[in-house]
């Protein structure tokens, strides 16, 4: 803006006043300031008000001179005019994206706020100290959450009034809980004692469309620090049983659309990274629990068994996504792990030795929505629960139902 209001080299003093007293608002200057800016140029000291009337007789005898003169200079002074009102459409549009930088950076240093105030608030968590008898049995659980969508409360009903599904944060920690019970009582069965468990994104439910404010409880920071903690403490249960290694993938509710609300505008900037900070703060005391940084995708390798788990929006055809990602990343993938439909179905597309190659679409803690529903893809809450061998891949699946 200083480049902006200074006087160009090949201006005249006169040109300077004219392009000074047409831009204003531009500029966001008053006559006092641009009279300031003239006498520096012009070496003198004339008042505000010398400054101003000359600028007012150019603009009273402007347009006679103009609709009276002929020929090319007429032209030259029209033309002039126009790309003086171009320039000043360009400076207003420039004023107005720097303040929408400006709004919107407000903004996210008032979610920081928020959020650091609601870290040095929220309640202590006891650690347990229980030593699990390490894992040898060549086996290992692999057991994947996807689209828990906090923060959302909604009634679904059928043709007959009848209720197909509902949803709250209250359900959501009753369904979880419940989840947990299932669980334990698999890992008692098999006693394997180690669980791998990716959290497949659309942990809060966020706001890719307006109407989604009418069915959001809990506000966008609310329910983002409300799954922190309610995880947190979840994870922490789950520690007195086995040992936890928790992976957090981006999910596309998670993404925080913080100028435009458009989609994958800054894709890194999401909901998911700083609960998974969260997190990892509030369990750091807790041996049990490994909580691994979030990102885009999840590439581990369980036992041999290479796994790539990805929150699903961007992909079409799960078949054809194995094939591409290993060929873009050289990487060998056996199982490929999504969420982002909320209903289940796996298939197996070849075979690596002994292991299977195939993916796994997973069932959603949400369960149907609004939006399944429209696209007819539905299935009833839940998440599997997967045993993973050494030289084998997958071996054993339990399918839990959540009401």
């Amino acid at each position: 803006m200083i480049t902006q209001i200074s006087k160009r080299q090949e201006e005249s003093l006169e040109d300077y006043l004219i392009r000074l007293g047409c831009n204003l608002d531009a500029y966001n200057l008053t006559w006092a300031a641009a009279s300031d800016l003239l006498n520096k140029e012009s070496l003198e000291e004339y008042t505000e008000a010398k400054w101003r009337k000359d600028f007012n007789s150019y603009l009273k005898w402007k347009q006679y001179i103009v609709d009276n003169l002929n020929g090319d200079m007429a032209q030259e002074i029209k033309d002039a005019t126009l790309e003086q009102r171009k320039e000043r459409i360009k400076l207003q549009s420039e004023k107005i994206e720097y303040n929408k930088v400006l709004r919107e950076t407000a903004r996210a240093e008032l979610l920081e706020e928020k959020i650091i105030e609601s870290v040095n608030n929220r309640p202590t968590i006891n650690i347990p100290h229980i030593y699990i008898k390490p894992n040898n049995t060549k086996k290992d659980f692999l057991f994947p959450i996807a689209d828990l969508h906090d923060g959302v409360e909604f009634v679904l009903r059928g043709w007959e009034g009848e209720i197909l599904n509902e949803y709250s944060p209250e359900i959501l920690e009753r369904r979880m809980w419940s989840l947990l019970e299932d669980f334990i009582q698999i890992n008692d069965m098999y006693k394997i004692n180690h669980v791998t468990l990716p959290n497949l994104g659309d942990s809060v439910d966020g706001i890719l469309r307006m109407s989604q404010l009418m069915s959001l409880k809990l506000g966008i920071t609310d329910s983002a620090i409300h799954f922190a903690e309610f995880m947190s403490q979840w994870l922490n249960e789950l520690s007195k049983y086995c040992i936890v290694d928790y992976f957090s993938i981006f999910g596309n509710h998670d993404q925080m659309r913080l100028l435009s609300g458009k989609r994958d505008e800054f894709p890194h900037e999401n909901a998911q990274k700083w609960i998974t900070a969260l997190i990892k703060a509030n369990l750091k005391g807790n041996k049990n629990v490994s909580v691994n940084n979030c990102n885009e995708f999840m590439y581990i390798d369980i036992l041999g068994t290479k796994v790539l788990g990805v929150h699903g929006e961007n992909e079409k055809n799960l078949e054809n996504s194995i094939k591409d990602y290993a060929l873009t990343y050289n990487k060998r993938i056996d199982i490929l792990l999504s969420g982002h439909l909320h209903h289940a179905h796996e298939k197996t597309i070849g075979m690596n030795g002994n292991r299977d190659i195939e993916y796994i679409q997973c069932p959603s803690i949400i369960g149907i929505d609004d939006y399944s529903l429209k696209l007819k893809k539905t299935s009833n809450a839940g998440a599997k629960v997967m045993i993973v061998e050494e030289g084998k891949g997958r071996t054993i699946t339990h399918n839990i139902k959540l009401k």
